[in-house]
């Protein structure tokens, strides 16, 4: 357990922690449970949080190899669309989501392409597919939202319910739990894990020391996309429909969630528990201030935060290299 959890990942536990503490606080009322402590109220939050969380593991990895993908949201977007749009069109809802995984696993490889072919900075190769992968959502639904029947796939994946020993757990967050131990493993027990915090860490030594770079980049990216396309999956089937506006914005939060847990974007930092943990805090702060009625000061609070994480994470690393 000690390995899994590290200083770090106990001390934004500790920032969960205060910040449900806080929000409790401001929710208290004499007459009433606590809707903040709420058995629902968590596991809903929990399982709100799995779709950022499950995306943001794509950009961990990507984070970690000196990396950033902008496009996050946009792929979800668009494997969302893709995924309701096969299904109504008379696919399985299996082939469906592959269907969908794949168009975001292209778009990831295309960003790669662009990153290593065309020499373009990541920050402009991914912002160019941010809005390419929202185009083609919106080129298919032409804005409108596509309503997928109600099936096994929305019961089982979107709502879907696992008993366990005292308490039912939702299926998106058994399979974030499961994606994320594969991550941790892959990038703590494997050399593959090592070259990438070798290539965040300095491109140039890596490559020296036999480091494949582009193949590399190329793997990073790629599963960045499918990691976004799982995501979109698991979206489209808690949802009940494909949307070519969702996720908008959340190639900022899951960039924060990798931050918050520990990464750095200089490259070479960063910590997967810690993700789904940042992740969580960012949903926890939504849940929190829509019951203490500031919902409109949503996007600007979580934009001061995102800005005051990025920030921090500058400033530390400068005075690491310094």
């Amino acid at each position: 357990m000690r390995r899994l959890f590290r200083a770090r990942e106990f001390g934004i536990l500790v920032v969960l922690a205060a910040e449900i503490a806080a929000f409790s606080i401001l929710t208290h009322r004499p007459d009433r449970p606590n809707p903040m402590l709420d058995a629902d109220n968590l596991l809903a939050t929990v399982r709100d949080m799995t779709v950022l969380a499950t995306a943001a593991l794509g950009s961990c990895v990507i984070i970690i190899s000196g990396g950033i993908d902008l496009s996050v949201g946009s792929c979800i977007a668009l494997t969302s669309v893709v995924t309701a749009y096969a299904i109504v069109s008379g696919y399985s809802p299996l082939t469906a989501s592959v269907l969908g995984i794949l168009t975001a696993m292209a778009m990831g490889l295309l960003s790669a392409t662009f990153i290593t072919r065309a020499k373009l900075p990541p920050f402009i190769a991914t912002l160019g597919m941010m809005s390419i992968a929202r185009g083609l959502a919106y080129l298919v639904t032409k804005g409108a939202t596509i309503p997928i029947p109600d099936s096994g796939f929305t019961r089982g994946l979107g709502s879907g319910m696992v008993p366990l020993p005292g308490l039912s757990v939702p299926v998106p967050v058994l399979l974030l739990l499961a994606c994320a131990l594969l991550f941790h493993l892959l990038m703590t027990r494997t050399r593959w894990g090592r070259e990438v915090y070798a290539l965040g860490g300095n491109e140039e030594a890596a490559r020296l020391s036999g480091v494949p770079v582009v193949r590399l980049k190329v793997l990073v990216y790629t599963l960045g996309g499918l990691m976004a396309g799982l995501a979109g999956v698991i979206f489209t089937a808690y949802y009940g429909t494909g949307q070519s506006t969702a996720a908008m914005g959340w190639e900022l939060d899951a960039i924060a969630s990798v931050v918050i847990g520990g990464g750095s974007l200089s490259g070479g930092r960063g910590s997967i528990w810690g993700t789904c943990i940042g992740a969580l805090i960012f949903q926890v702060l939504r849940s929190g201030l829509a019951m203490v009625g500031a919902s409109d000061y949503n996007q600007l609070i979580i934009g001061a935060v995102v800005i005051a994480v990025v920030a921090f994470d500058q400033m530390t690393s400068r005075r690491v290299r310094g």
